[in-house]
């Protein structure tokens, strides 16, 4: 990967059981919009994927050649054919205590779950910096976690952390106040899902309604279960089976602002490239 320049631009562009699936908010999931192979060949482990908010693919290599975190970001207008760019970020190689959130901005936020301050972390890399410095290093008001905590943001910036498996045998909701730098929790909430595992991945609406992910559901479909900000995260919104069958932890989900959920299959199929399949699963006016 070249570092001269560092931006290079390309020409162009549930364990639940959903017991009927009818009404309102158990509506089908729609179709695929989009399945299409992208431009990266399968991507192992040490990748994860984000969205930002115009549709543009962020693939992040967590161990880049030159010992960095690396950016590859696809472009939605090209259909992941072509690179927005590629480029190694400020934050040294990381491992799996690491994972990462793209704001609303198109900043990233990077978390180290257990910080040499005693405290999950944020590091924030400054997108208009092209990623080669950080506009924001602090630790959290959480203690350190681990990989049964996912995390996410809404439009404000709030850092949501969810823990899979709380005391009480619900997922449970910590949002970190982004106006204090992460210091202080705005919210503590047990949710309405019960406890949880690795088999599920999250997301945040910028509403900050929070989106749970089965890779596999009682319907024998991956399913998306959006949990009310308003209610406290009590009460679901929506509950659909996806139109993808269920799948295995070569996958990785992410959402998009506008609701819909981008699946990321990094082992790839017929292909050989790592795919990308999106539907609409967590809007609620679908």
């Amino acid at each position: 990967m070249t570092s001269t320049p560092r931006r290079r631009w390309l020409a162009g562009t549930a364990g639940l059981a959903l017991c009927a699936w009818a009404g309102p908010g158990l509506a089908q999931a729609q179709a695929f919009r989009l399945q299409t192979p992208t431009a990266l060949p399968p991507t192992p482990r040490t990748w994860s994927f984000q969205v930002f908010d115009n549709g543009d693919l962020v693939g992040i290599q967590r161990q880049g050649s030159k010992g960095k975190t690396e950016l590859h970001v696809l472009t939605a207008g090209s259909n992941y054919q072509r690179f927005a760019f590629q480029l190694e970020t400020a934050l040294a190689a990381a491992d799996e205590g690491w994972a990462f959130v793209a704001l609303a901005n198109r900043d990233l936020l990077a978390v180290r779950r257990a910080g040499a301050s005693g405290k999950t972390e944020v590091h924030v890399l400054d997108a208009e910096r092209d990623y080669a410095s950080f506009k924001l290093q602090v630790p959290t008001a959480l203690p350190p976690t681990d990989r049964r905590w996912s995390f996410g943001a809404n439009a404000a910036g709030d850092l949501y952390c969810i823990n899979r498996l709380s005391s009480t045998g619900q997922t449970e909701v910590f949002v970190l106040d982004a106006r204090s730098r992460y210091a202080k929790v705005a919210l503590h909430a047990h949710t309405a899902l019960h406890a949880t595992d690795t088999t599920w991945d999250f997301g945040v609406m910028p509403t900050g309604d929070l989106v749970a992910i089965n890779r596999g559901g009682d319907s024998q479909r991956c399913e998306v279960h959006v949990l009310a900000a308003d209610k406290r995260f009590a009460a679901f919104r929506r509950q659909v089976p996806s139109p993808l069958p269920s799948v295995d932890r070569s996958w990785q989900f992410a959402l998009r602002a506008n609701g819909e959920v981008y699946a990321v299959h990094t082992e790839g199929g017929s292909s050989g490239k790592t795919e990308v399949h999106v539907f609409t699963g967590a809007a609620t006016g679908n």
